[in-house]
């Protein structure tokens, strides 16, 4: 990505030019794309869409979408006649797909035929963003559960709703990413909208509106589809991904789980230009939290100088974790964002040198989806380029949490109890009974057998963490496993990694033997 702006953009707004006369990407029609989620657990009807954006300024009328269904030699067409006008700003159109008798992993292909107001028509393959080549959607029918055990939930940490919505980017509505949340076999989705796109009006994200006010909607809307959702739905918890400063005073961001009072943080939002000051300082922004769970958002992702003129952005170091005169610190760092690729790498090394100091923080997994919920689309170059790819799709990577109570405060308890792992498939689970490790795996064959787990001890003062136990299965993979192994002398605390025979990984916060 463009070393001027290196900070993924997704469902990329186009239509905004910065008062600036032209933009390539800048086309007098809506942004059109479909959209649904990754993969479907059994016995669920995964629902796909039909995204509409900026509608209002380029009214449009659907006058059919053909859907080819592509599975292992295997194609099914389905005509879907809308005959439908839209003129709404933002508008998810539900698609009624029929995927029944199908199987494994399905490419997806639409075409999307259109009439703009002065009669133009076009007809759109899956999207219409300007400068990328159209790709398929992808779907992946799981023939198995997912492989966690009763009173684990697994669920999206850092997602964006259509409350973030801004002159680069936008979410999708919150019962969207309820219902994707279903078919991804979720607990709960955390809804982490940006601290200052509450000061705009979704629908015109220019326009200035009360924050406190659009939060408590916000949280509403949120709360009342958890009563409408249903037993089988994730329960939405209302979050903030709240910009403040760090101790440089640069602006760095912090996911909250589900505090009722809206956090002010307008620091890097972009409108205010080069007024860009962080308005709270993370040691303030915890003093306000009490107990509500909060996380240091991808902690070690690359800032290019545009992010650092324009917005002041930096990144998070040891002295922002714990910084508040309560002692009050952050729960754990999302070093784990959609993808493992140096961020990642970095970021794990930053999480292990705090836990060798004695601090007590957890590993998050997260996407940083903004909807995403098959490939995200976003802006490279503001006003020039765009890019897509399958790096934070909603879901991918997940959070598990203890807890047997699928409840807002339940999901709470288990983030803040430190009890979790993290993984993009298997489950993964390690603890210290006595003088003994005792460590749990569980995968389906989706997701492949594990070739190895690690098992890892730390001891408070040293550099390095040690390598308390290591099994490979080389090519006689399995799905499950439990075993245990001696805990070395002096450890202060353990956790464990994993990886399949599909590149699947994941895991486990630490446990503390002191």
């Amino acid at each position: 990505m463009n070393k001027l702006f290196q900070l993924s953009l997704p469902y990329a707004e186009t239509h905004y030019k910065f008062k600036l006369p032209w933009s390539p990407l800048h086309k007098k029609w809506p942004e059109i794309f479909l959209d649904g989620p990754s993969f479907c657990v059994p016995g669920v009807v995964p629902l796909f869409y039909l995204a509409i954006k900026d509608a209002d300024i380029f009214p449009i009328r659907i006058l059919s979408i053909e859907v080819l269904i592509q599975s292992d030699g295997e194609s099914r067409k389905v005509q879907i006649p809308l005959e439908l006008s839209v003129s709404d700003n933002l508008r998810f159109i539900p698609l009624a797909i029929d995927f029944s008798g199908l199987n494994g992993i399905l490419s997806i292909n639409g075409k999307i035929s259109v009439e703009a107001s002065d009669g133009r028509r076009r007809d759109f393959l899956n999207a219409n963003f300007p400068g990328i080549q159209s790709s398929p959607l992808r779907l992946h029918l799981l023939a198995n559960p997912l492989p966690y055990p009763p009173g684990w939930q697994g669920g999206e940490l850092h997602c964006h709703s259509d409350y973030s919505n801004d002159p680069v980017e936008f979410g999708a509505p919150l019962a969207v990413l309820q219902e994707a949340g279903k078919a991804l076999g979720m607990g709960y989705v955390v809804c982490t909208d940006h601290s200052y796109d509450f000061y705009y009006d979704k629908r015109r994200y220019m326009q200035r509106i009360d924050p406190d006010e659009n939060f408590r909607a916000y949280r509403q809307e949120a709360l009342a589809l958890n009563i409408s959702g249903g037993i089988d739905a994730p329960v939405l918890i209302p979050g903030e991904e709240v910009s403040c400063g760090n101790h440089l005073g640069e602006n760095v961001h912090l996911l909250v789980a589900g505090h009722p009072e809206f956090l002010p943080g307008l620091g890097d939002g972009g409108r205010r230009w080069l007024n860009n000051k962080p308005d709270l300082t993370v040691k303030e922004v915890l003093e306000r939290l009490e107990r509500t769970p909060c996380f240091a958002a991808h902690p070690r992702s690359r800032v290019g100088a545009l992010e650092r003129l324009i917005f002041r952005r930096g990144m998070w170091h040891a002295k922002d974790l714990q910084s508040s005169a309560s002692g009050r610190g952050v729960d754990g760092l999302q070093f784990w964002n959609g993808s493992r690729g140096k961020d990642y790498s970095e970021g794990r090394e930053f999480w292990i040198q705090e836990l060798l100091k004695g601090k007590r923080v957890s590993p998050i997994g997260a996407n940083d989806a903004h909807g995403d919920l098959n490939r995200n689309i976003g802006v490279k170059t503001p006003l020039f380029s765009l890019y897509q790819n399958r790096n934070h799709v909603f879901g991918h990577v997940r959070t598990l949490v203890f807890s047997p109570q699928k409840t807002i405060a339940g999901i709470q308890a288990g983030l803040a109890s430190g009890r979790l792992n993290v993984t993009d498939g298997p489950f993964l689970n390690v603890e210290a009974r006595d003088d003994k490790i005792e460590i749990l795996g569980r995968s389906i064959p989706e997701y492949g057998g594990f070739a190895q787990a690690t098992v890892y001890a730390g001891r408070r003062g040293e550099s390095r963490e040690r390598v308390a136990k290591e099994w490979a299965w080389n090519d006689k993979f399995t799905l499950d496993f439990s075993l245990a192994a001696e805990i070395p002398a002096g450890t202060t605390y353990l956790r464990a990694e994993a990886k399949t025979s599909e590149n699947r990984f994941a895991l486990t916060a630490p446990v503390y033997l002191d």
